[in-house]
């Protein structure tokens, strides 16, 4: 898929809330046909990918790597655009080279949120009384 930020989607989800985040994600596959990578980052990790093998496509074992260089590395050697990949995942402090390689960069805590925040204001549309 040419010019689309959500060709390839790295997910890292380090602490936001895995069940919204999921569906926000399974959502942008749908349309976007992204090519899911999870980045495996502990336990909970793994067997989230074993538990959702059905959205993603591949995994990224950290195994004490930094994840912007092992997500980096991933794309150079699967000869993936960088320009059109997403980092769903919080970056640590300083750290632009995601950026630097002009991925897309959206923070897993806010994309939650601003889920939950859509779907509650969905829920008042279609039931505008139950409020008051």
């Amino acid at each position: 898929m040419a010019n689309s930020c959500y060709s390839t989607i790295f997910v890292n989800y380090g602490d936001a809330d895995r069940d919204i985040l999921t569906r926000q994600l399974k959502m942008l596959k749908e349309k976007f046909h992204s090519f899911m990578v999870l980045v495996i980052a502990s336990e909970a990790d793994s067997q989230f990918f074993d538990e959702n093998v059905g959205l993603f496509e591949d995994r990224i074992e950290l195994l004490g790597r930094n994840a912007s260089e092992a997500v980096i590395e991933y794309c150079q050697n699967e000869h993936m655009s960088m320009k059109e990949a997403t980092y769903v995942g919080v970056l640590s402090d300083g750290d632009t080279r995601l950026k630097d390689k002009e991925f897309t960069i959206k923070d897993p805590n806010e994309m939650a949120e601003s889920y939950k925040k859509a779907m509650d204001m969905l829920q008042k549309m279609i039931n505008p009384l139950k409020g008051n």
